[in-house]
Order: C-alpha cells, then structure tokens, then sequence
C-alpha cells in the first residue's frame, strides 16, 4: 500500500482571561476554550492508517554492530537513508534499515 500520506496539523493556542495574546489566530470556540490547549493530527482523505516506523541512531547502530557514531558518519556521507526531526535529530526508516541489515549479513556468509 504505497503512497502519499497527507496530515492535517491543527495547533490551538490557549488563551487565558488574565494573560490574553495580542496577535495570533483567531479566539477559540468556548467550548475549546473551556478544554485547555489541544494539539491534534488527523489522516485527510483515504491516508493510510500506518506509518512507517523510524529507528534512533543508537537502535540503527545496534542492528548493523556499529557504533552511534559511525552510523551519523555514513548518513552524513549519504550512504544511509534518514529525515530529520524538526529538532534536528536524525531518523532512520526500520524498513530500509533491516533490509539493509539482511543483506550485509547474506554477504558475509557467502
């Protein structure tokens, strides 16, 4: 089930009586409002109801017996797929990472 997976972000910015906000979106409903701060995502249209998994460095350099450090080492010479994290933080795709894992060790033993 390949494809395009598109999500909405809606961020809610609370707004309390005694610290109001002088610009920002437009005030919240008041049942909103009454509920506090809501940060929610939801698949549009026919999205995929999974989503890839991602691994950390340290989880990629333990399935290839490396270590963290040689794993960024080979991402940032782009010999390892990865996104990167609105933090900054490198993560790497489980799928690709296996697959990879797989057939370094059918190399090995042949």
């Amino acid at each position: 089930m390949g494809g395009l997976v598109s999500i909405i972000v809606v961020f809610v910015q609370c707004r309390r009586p005694n610290n109001p906000v002088p610009t920002g979106p437009a005030p919240l409903p008041e049942s909103a409002a009454r509920k506090g701060c809501a940060v929610a995502a939801q698949p549009s249209g026919k999205a995929a109801t999974t989503y890839p998994s991602y691994l950390h460095t340290a989880e990629v350099a333990d399935i290839l017996h490396v270590s963290p450090k040689t794993v960024s080492r080979w991402a940032k010479e782009g010999k390892l797929p990865y996104l990167k994290t609105l933090g900054g933080h490198r993560r790497y795709p489980e799928a690709e990472i296996r697959q990879l894992a797989e057939g370094l060790r059918a190399e090995a033993t042949a």
